[in-house]
Parts: structure tokens; C-alpha cells; sequence
């Protein structure tokens, strides 16, 4: 059926087993859009675990899916304003009758396939699949809350930031740092110094440290000439999960303005939950100096090369300090690590092709194969009718990292100088100067077509210049 899609928001693993043989459960939340509309009411959904191509069948709710097709039984489910939740696995649920084996995890790439049935069109097939990746919990335990008993050497893996609720673990002879949820307060766990871990600030998350492929790995798409791949590896930092709205512009602006700030540009856009817009990269720059100084966080933008007369007027050299726990502009780096959503090589945060129930972006079939269209603004936008054409922040599927709008929207300033090549290695900044005297944009707009959504994309306009087409988010260090 055109026009239906489903919008995966998190899919992760929420329970562990004692053993390989000791079946789990996915704990899976999902957005259904009929039509380009939330929907609401009951639906019957399938579920599957597949292949990258989708031709093997890992599991199914009622077990009959073989090569990817569709299972013989729904479960049923309520669907608010387009969310649902289910736990697949669990075999308590009305044809949810088959549980998940841990050997499902030792596959390369498991992919979530899923297919609803509204009552009125028939079971459908939602795209895209979306790849879950399991987190390494190998917790040896019976049960969770027996987890307490589990020493140093018995644990594996990687869990996410903030689902050990107040701690983090480091296990001393992996050096891995894992959290999870479970049960107990860890006061028999071994050989682990235990410490306080501070939760991902409100509306951002946590882009993990380590190395990805920056760049196009695209062989097909030769247009992109300045971005050859570089393996960068950038420290972790938390980013705004949504484009910088007008609303969240406006509180920093008039606490700053009333402080003696100034800005070339006071902003605008459309509603209040749009991304702000008519902005240059120094209005942007300022802000983030603003942000920090009204919740007591150290600035990163200065003056002077000795970093002691904060930056909050004029449009002049800007010298940041790299160390400063303040609110600051992505680098080009981190910019594609957390709009690449921990996946690789992929076109488009979350894979190769984009449609409109993906991304606000002007569609354009005819002259580019990625493209699914359909052609034209997208309505979600109500451009023409309205002046503006960008959509309210997280109206499309957050990509892996839980970031939305990485793709579309608006395009989003970044600190670096443009430059050929890009540097890979540890934390790279970009150049001390720019090829042309142009800052680094990225993302893609409502205003323009696919091509520039790519992750490997790169565009840059003078930092002097505004737009109706772009906007801004900003990231945090951590160790607030």
C-alpha cells in the first residue's frame, strides 16, 4: 500500500540468559504512519529476524517464517499516535508463541521485519528492516537479580550508557565499560571498582568513543569527489537528539541578549517545535556559549588565543577550547559518526535509498535511483502552502544512535573549516583555514533533493551567510 511505513524508534535487548541455550527477549518500539499519518487504534503485527537481504528467517513470532516471509499469525496490538510496544519473545502474548534463542545473536547482521494490518488494507509490509545489533550482556547468571554474584572475568560486551541505573561497571581485564539493567545494587561483583555515572543530559544522547569509516563507500556515486574514506576515531560526546527549535532558540536568545550578547540574526521558522532557521555560524557559535553560561557550564568560545575573553559580539576569529565542558558545534567528524547511527558505508543514516516517509527532502525519481519519491515537497513539510517548508523535529524514525533528523529537515552548521581532504585520525577538527573562507554544512534540507541527505555529503557556505534551509544542533563533552 503506498504511503505506509513503519518507523523503527528502539529496538534492543532487554532480557539475558543464563546460557546459549536459555531463550531471551526483545524489548521493541516502533512508529506506524498510514498515509504520512500517525496511526491510532488496534493493528495486527508479524514479526520476523532476518538476513541483511532478508531471504533467512533467524525467528518469527509463530514460527512458520521461513526466507523471510510472512508469518501465519498477528499479534495484536494498540498503536497511539503511531507508537507501539512489544516484547517479541515473549510467549505469554496471543501468537507470539516462539521465544528468541540466544544463537540468533551469532549472526553478523540481524535485521527486525515487520508487517501490520490496520483491519482495512491488509497485512502490509513496513520498511525499511532495521538492524539490531545485540548488546554483549553474557551476564552468567540464572536470573538477573542473581547478577550480584557475577565476578570481573564471567563478563563480556557492552551495554548502553545510563541502563545500570546509577553506576558504571569497567571490567579491569577486558577494559571494557558495560552497563545494564538489572537488578541489585553490584555489591558482590568482583575485582570491579564501581563509580557514579552521570545520565545522558535531558534531549541528548550518548555518541560512544571509537573509531568508524568516514566518508563515501558508494563506488556508484562519483559525484562525491571530496570525501575519500578515512577511518576516524572520535572521543564519545553527547548531541542534542533534535535540530535546535525556535522555541529552544528563543529561551537561550533573550537570556543572552538581556547579558550583553549580540547576534547578527535573532532567528525564525515556522512553529515553535520547527528547527530555527535564518541563522549564521556565528549566531550559532554564540548561542552554544549562552547555553553553557545560563546552566553554569564552562564556554568553549573565546576572543583571544589565551582563551580568557568569552566570545559574545562581533563576527571575528573564534578560538575554541577544546577542553571546556561547555556547549559547542559538532565537528565534521562527529557530525557523520552520529548521523551514520553506528552503521557503515551506507548511504543514508539507515541505508541506501530514501523515500519521503524517511526524510523531508524534495523528491526528485527521474534523476537519481536512490530516490523513491515521491516527487516534490513533502507534505509533512505543507510546502507550498506554507513559506516554509521544514517539519516539526522528530516527525521521521531517529536513526541507531536515537538522533533524528540526521538527514533532511534542515541543513546543520558544523565547527570545521571546509577543506580537501579531511583529516581521519584521532579527533580531527578540520583545517586551521578553509580551501574557500566557508564553514562545513551537513545533512541535507527540505528545500533540496536527495543527494545532499547522504552521510558522506559535503556542503559549506561562507559562515556570514543565513538561510531559510539552514539550521543547527549542538553536543556536549562528558564528565558533566
Amino acid at each position: 500500500m503506498p504511503g505506509m511505513n513503519a518507523f523503527i524508534l528502539a529496538a534492543s535487548l532487554a532480557a539475558l540468559s543464563a546460557t546459549a541455550q536459555v531463550p531471551g527477549l526483545i524489548s521493541h518500539q516502533g512508529k506506524v504512519t498510514v498515509a504520512g499519518t500517525n496511526y491510532t487504534g488496534a493493528g495486527l503485527f508479524r514479526f520476523a529476524l532476518v538476513n541483511a537481504a532478508g531471504t533467512t528467517t533467524y525467528w518469527s513470532n509463530d514460527g512458520t517464517s521461513s526466507g523471510g516471509a510472512t508469518p501465519a499469525a498477528a499479534v495484536s496490538l494498540s498503536v497511539v499516535r503511531g507508537i507501539f510496544s512489544v516484547n517479541l519473545g515473549d510467549t505469554t502474548v496471543a501468537n507470539m508463541t516462539q521465544s528468541i534463542p540466544a544463537s540468533v545473536f551469532t549472526n553478523s547482521e540481524v535485521y527486525l521485519r515487520v508487517w501490520f494490518d490496520d483491519g482495512v488494507n491488509g497485512s502490509q509490509l513496513l520498511t525499511p528492516d532495521r538492524r539490531i545489533t545485540s548488546v554483549g550482556y553474557a551476564l552468567q547468571a540464572a536470573t538477573a537479580a542473581s547478577a550480584d554474584a557475577v565476578a570481573a572475568t564471567n563478563i563480556t560486551g557492552t551495554f548502553g550508557l545510563g541502563q545500570l541505573p546509577g553506576a558504571v561497571v569497567t571490567n579491569n581485564q577486558s577494559g571494557v565499560t558495560l552497563s545494564g539493567t538489572f537488578t541489585g545494587n553490584g555489591a558482590a561483583l568482583t575485582n570491579i571498582p564501581v563509580s557514579a555515572v552521570v545520565a545522558a543530559p535531558p534531549g541528548m544522547v550518548l555518541i560512544p568513543a571509537g573509531p568508524f569509516l568516514m566518508g563515501n563507500s558508494i563506488a556508484v556515486d562519483t559525484d562525491i569527489t571530496d570525501a575519500a574514506t578515512v577511518t576516524a576515531n572520535v572521543s564519545a560526546f553527547y548531541m542534542d537528539v533534535n535540530l535546535v527549535t525556535l522555541s529552544q532558540w528563543q529561551s537561550v536568545y533573550f537570556w543572552a541578549t538581556n547579558l550583553g550578547y549580540g547576534f547578527a540574526n535573532s532567528g525564525a521558522g515556522k512553529a515553535a517545535n520547527d528547527p530555527v532557521l535564518w541563522l549564521d555560524w556565528y549566531d550559532c557559535v554564540k548561542w552554544c556559549n549562552a547555553r553553557s553560561q545560563r546552566v553554569g557550564k564552562t564556554p568553549v568560545y573565546y576572543t583571544d588565543a589565551a582563551l580568557t575573553a568569552v566570545y559574545t559580539n562581533g563576527e571575528v576569529t573564534v578560538y575554541p577550547n577544546w577542553a571546556a565542558k561547555g556547549y559547542r558545534l559538532p565537528t565534521e567528524a562527529e557530525w557523520e559518526k552520529a548521523a551514520r547511527g553506528g552503521l557503515s558505508g551506507l548511504r543514508f543514516p539507515w541505508g541506501n535509498v530514501i523515500n519521503q516517509n524517511l526524510a523531508n527532502y524534495w523528491g526528485n525519481t527521474s534523476s537519481y535511483a536512490y530516490d523513491l519519491g515521491p516527487n516534490g515537497s513533502n507534505p509533512i513539510g505543507n510546502y507550498p502552502t506554507t513559506s516554509l517548508g521544514t517539519s516539526p523535529v522528530g516527525s521521521f524514525a531517529a536513526n541507531g544512535y536515537g538522533l533524528n533528523d540526521m538527514a533532511g529537515n534542515v541543513f546543520q552548521w558544523c565547527w570545521d573549516w571546509y577543506g580537501t581532504p579531511y583529516a581521519g585520525g584521532a579527533d580531527p577538527r578540520g583545517p586551521s583555514s578553509g580551501s574557500f573562507p566557508f564553514r562545513v554544512l551537513r545533512g541535507g534540507s527540505w528545500y533540496g533533493l536527495a543527494y545532499p541527505c547522504r552521510a558522506a555529503y559535503r556542503s559549506f557556505y561562507s559562515p556570514t551567510s543565513m538561510y531559510w534551509w539552514v539550521g543547527f544542533r549542538s553536543v556536549l563533552p562528558p564528565g558533566q
